[in-house]
């Protein structure tokens, strides 16, 4: 008898499961060049369909994929969330290749799915981080439309180039009112939402006053990432915009100014807000929440948000995190804000918040507020602080600060200017802090559970309330004579003040510049993914298509399955 263990003999009488080789089906597969020569591939993996659309050309139909003309709309449907997935790559070709090709909507078909039938379950990942979303509109077109990425029914991971507010912007200036480009993700099947850019770029431009006697009007280019439910983490390079003219949210009224723009992170209950504007229905009436939010480099203009539409007091941030200079930066989670670490200093940044478990700053604290309703666990600043306020124990209405930030006026969503939230002054019980400095103390308060009196610190009217608590200290000078001229050597507030001594030990927050790739955490649907070795393998074959036809390939031949026998 053969003692060959894999036999036909020996099988029969110990039944084993055969090894099958790893495989991925590739749906479709579209390739095609840009404006400025770059050549560029988007394939889809796995269950579904997908289809290209080029700008116009000069006859009114869409351009060729070889063409040299931008993306218009990248349309996906009748994908499985656990295997489908879209992967772009971009190839540099040439002397005016810049490495990025532009795009003006990803559209997800919602409620198809191939496998799931009317569910629809969405993609698990989208990873073209060389493609970039912004206006391609041809210059004259007379119907042209707003840049935007829907995907009603979510994505695990989605990972681009980022949002360029100002690519492509119509010369000379056609409208007088403030636009913002969209990225508005429903709450996924499994899991929450991570979306991984380069960079989101606003900007700003000055519109010419009407009459010899009004002024110019500046208009905001924003961009709002709006997620339905828990955004898992959102990671940058840098935020890009225009702190010369900042939006209104940031506390310039000026009406010359003033308008939403910059950059909005929200999380929060699909359908309840004013960032779900897109019209398509998006999933999931969950609380929103922010795991992880972390900018490796500069951030202007910046605004988080989380909401809880739901009453179930959860929108909270757990890390926040920005490693180069902040400039306008907005940070609002009604239920608490874990950690906050900043590692080029607390500037230009306004904080509203439950609670901070942790507070650092490598550097100095320069026109900063941070308003608690309870405790600041553990603060330390590594330089001076400056025209700063960190007051613990005050009483905010976060409804009221939501509707000035988003520019809601009534409980009503609707359209308006955002404006500056007001200083909260009203003392409450349960105020407290830690706080180290490591500078100099300039025109600045630290406050628990502390009213001032008509907002003047020291006056001998203020209410400071019983459990009011700080512990600190402070390695440098102390100079109030402007804030609080009564008291010019005073900075802490509180019933209960306990002076700390010894050195401060100093921060050490990551910043940039770094000495290699941030690391970001695990991205479902990113991992193996195809390569150009693996698509010739595949025997795939591009479609030629004329002009005014979707585009879309697929298999030259099915994938032909076989067993291997165990050896």
């Amino acid at each position: 008898m053969s003692t060959r263990k894999n036999s036909p003999r020996t099988r029969a009488f110990r039944p084993e499961s055969n090894d099958l080789e790893s495989r991925q089906l590739l749906s479709a597969l579209v390739s095609g060049t840009d404006s400025k020569g770059d050549s560029w591939t988007l394939q889809l993996i796995g269950p579904g369909q997908m289809s290209v659309v080029k700008q116009n050309d000069a006859t009114g139909n869409p351009a060729s994929l070889t063409s040299a003309t931008d993306i218009k709309t990248i349309t996906i449907g009748g994908t499985v969330p656990t295997q489908s997935r879209l992967v772009g790559k971009v190839t540099k070709v040439g002397t005016n290749s810049d490495g990025r090709v532009f795009f003006n909507n990803l559209i997800q078909l919602p409620s198809r799915s191939e496998s799931l039938g009317s569910a629809g379950l969405g993609i698990l990942s989208i990873d073209m981080p060389n493609f970039w979303l912004g206006r391609t509109t041809p210059t004259g077109s007379t119907t042209p439309t707003e840049p935007s990425i829907a995907l009603p029914d979510g994505t695990d991971t989605l990972r681009f180039g980022g949002v360029d507010a100002t690519h492509n912007l119509p010369t000379p200036i056609a409208t007088t009112s403030s636009d913002t480009i969209f990225v508005t993700m429903g709450l996924p099947t499994y899991g929450g939402t991570r979306i991984v850019i380069d960079k989101s770029i606003t900007g700003s431009e000055q519109a010419p006053a009407s009459s010899a006697t009004t002024q110019p009007t500046t208009v905001q280019h924003g961009v709002d990432f709006v997620v339905s439910g828990r955004l898992t983490l959102f990671q940058a390079n840098q935020i890009v915009g225009d702190a010369t003219h900042a939006p209104g949210q940031f506390g310039n009224l000026d009406p010359k100014a003033a308008g939403s723009g910059g950059t909005t992170v929200f999380s929060g209950v699909a359908g309840t807000g004013p960032y779900f504007v897109n019209g398509a229905t998006f999933k999931g009436q969950v609380t929103g929440q922010i795991g992880n939010l972390r900018v490796g480099g500069n951030a202007t203009n910046l605004t988080a948000i989380v909401s809880d539409a739901t009453g179930g007091g959860n929108d909270r941030i757990s890390n926040f995190s920005i490693g180069g200079e902040t400039n306008n930066v907005l940070v609002l989670a009604p239920n608490g804000l874990r950690n906050a670490v900043f590692g080029k200093g607390l500037d230009n940044t306004e904080i509203y918040t439950h609670v901070i478990n942790t507070l650092t700053a490598n550097r100095d604290a320069t026109n900063s507020n941070v308003y608690v309703d309870r405790q600041l666990s553990r603060a330390t600043i590594g330089g001076n602080v400056t025209n700063t306020k960190i007051l613990t124990g005050v009483v905010q209405s976060f409804t009221t600060i939501y509707q000035s930030v988003s520019g809601q006026s009534t409980s009503v969503f609707s359209s308006g200017t955002p404006s500056a939230p007001a200083t909260p002054v009203a003392a409450q019980p349960g105020g407290g802090m830690t706080i180290h400095v490591a500078g100099d103390v300039i025109n600045s308060v630290f406050a628990a559970s502390y009213e001032p009196f008509n907002g003047v610190y020291g006056d001998p009217n203020a209410l400071a309330l019983t459990d009011g608590t700080i512990r600190g200290k402070i390695e440098g000078n102390i100079n109030n004579a402007t804030e609080t001229p009564a008291k010019p050597l005073l900075a802490f507030y509180a019933k209960n003040v306990y002076p700390l001594s010894g050195p401060v030990v100093p921060p050490n927050v990551p910043e940039a510049p770094y000495t290699g790739k941030q690391p970001h955490t695990f991205l479902p649907g990113i991992h193996h993914l195809a390569t150009a070795s693996t698509i010739k393998a595949a025997n795939i074959v591009h479609v030629a298509t004329p002009a005014k036809t979707i585009v879309a390939t697929t298999l030259k031949q099915p994938i032909k399955t076989h067993t291997t026998a165990k050896k």
